[in-house]
């Protein structure tokens, strides 16, 4: 008998824990201890994970299961009271990432309009995993800028879909015309749109019902695993991700009268979905990249950390708010989310990035998240910090 996915297992978790301790000890965050993590483990590391379709594998597990803990949490009355913000506010600060990046690296690198406009999806993107943590750590997610960038993120999860979506249209994959491909794209969504009506309407309600006569938390989350996987299956059946079936089953579910049953009883797997995504994600990292490509790694670092930065504070200006609130909306989300790495992958399978970028790319992110933490922690005190030195050197 074969326990080759047990070991595999017993090998990530067992480093990730002490890993963890360490990065506890140091007071560095879990989340880029979960990255060293797959860094350590990588196949361009150790001879662990020899072959790499294996860790893709596991890294699209943690990318369905993680998007389904976002759809699952997805809360309309919470969105209803921060609409402008989301709609507005995030609409502009990804218009303005994907503008600004698509035309500096046009500009800068000359690659074709397609790769350029590439690079801007994935800027558009921010972590919410980390930024979210770090703001309900401190207390600041109720504050005005706190609630400024909650909006963003919604709004970001909410345009992953249509990026990952439009990515394979954009690299003019199939013999279908860009008209064409949107016009069937269109098409599957409405179908799954009506689908996933049924499901939440008739379906999935009576069926919850039904396994709810048991009375067993214990059968009710096997149901659950069972409608993730049916409801993600079924989307990629239609030639869609399996990663938008995972949300749009979080989404049902959190529309049923057993959301909170569901919530309880994930939640507690929450993080071991997360820490599953952030180790394949740094497992998919070549580390020789930071000795053949650094000087690459520290421009790209700064340029994305500028742009996302510039692009966040134009967005809060949209909306009319004070500095104050910009510059910490601005530098709280100049990091690259964990679903650009999603649509890295996509944007590598259709040729849209190379593979030395692809890895210049993952080592960027990283970076970007390991500087995040204390970004988000300190990011009402920059404006009063600019004030300050711009009174200084008046008086000079």
């Amino acid at each position: 008998m074969q326990h080759h996915v047990l070991f595999n297992l017993f090998a990530i978790f067992g480093v990730a824990t002490a890993v963890i301790v360490i990065c506890k000890f140091l007071k560095i965050r879990y989340i880029i201890g979960y990255l060293i993590t797959g860094v350590l483990l990588s196949p361009n590391t150790s001879r662990y994970f020899a072959d790499m379709e294996e860790v893709d594998v596991y890294a699209e597990i943690g990318i369905i299961l993680l998007l389904f803990t976002v759809g699952l949490e997805f809360s309309f009355s919470n969105l209803k009271r921060i609409k402008n913000y989301v709609l507005i506010g995030g609409a502009s600060q990804v218009f303005f990432t994907i503008v600004l990046t698509a035309s500096l690296i046009w500009v800068l690198m000359r690659p074709s309009l397609e790769e350029s406009i590439f690079w801007g999806f994935l800027y558009a993107l921010s972590s919410t995993a980390i930024v979210v943590k770090v703001m309900q750590d401190t207390n600041k997610i109720t504050t005005p800028h706190g609630k400024f960038v909650l909006a963003i993120l919604l709004f970001q999860d909410i345009m992953i879909v249509p990026l990952m979506l439009f990515t394979p249209i954009l690299a003019g994959a199939g013999e279908t015309s860009t008209a064409e491909a949107l016009l069937w794209l269109l098409g599957k969504l409405i179908l799954m749109g009506g689908i996933a009506y049924l499901l939440a309407r008739f379906i999935i309600p009576f069926f919850l019902k039904t396994v709810m006569k048991i009375q067993s938390q214990e059968v009710f989350l096997i149901a659950t695993v069972f409608i993730v996987t049916g409801v993600a299956l079924l989307t990629e059946k239609l030639g869609l991700s399996l990663a938008l079936g995972a949300f749009i089953a979080g989404l049902i579910i959190a529309e049923t009268e057993y959301n909170r049953m569901a919530i309880s009883c994930f939640l507690p797997f929450r993080y071991v979905f997360m820490s599953f995504f952030f180790i394949s994600m740094g497992m998919l990292l070549d580390y020789q990249i930071f000795t053949t490509d650094f000087g690459w790694i520290v421009f790209w670092f700064f340029f994305a950390l500028i742009v996302k930065a510039i692009a966040g504070i134009l967005a809060v200006k949209v909306m009319k708010l004070d500095w104050k609130t910009a510059l910490a909306v601005g530098f709280s989300i100049a990091q690259i989310g964990e679903f650009s790495f999603v649509l890295a992958q996509s944007g590598l399978e259709y040729e849209l990035i190379s593979k030395n970028n692809y890895q210049i790319f993952l080592a960027v992110s990283i970076l970007l998240m390991s500087v995040t933490p204390f970004i988000v922690a300190k990011a009402e005190k920059i404006q009063p910090t600019f004030a300050k030195l711009t009174r200084t050197k008046g008086h000079v």
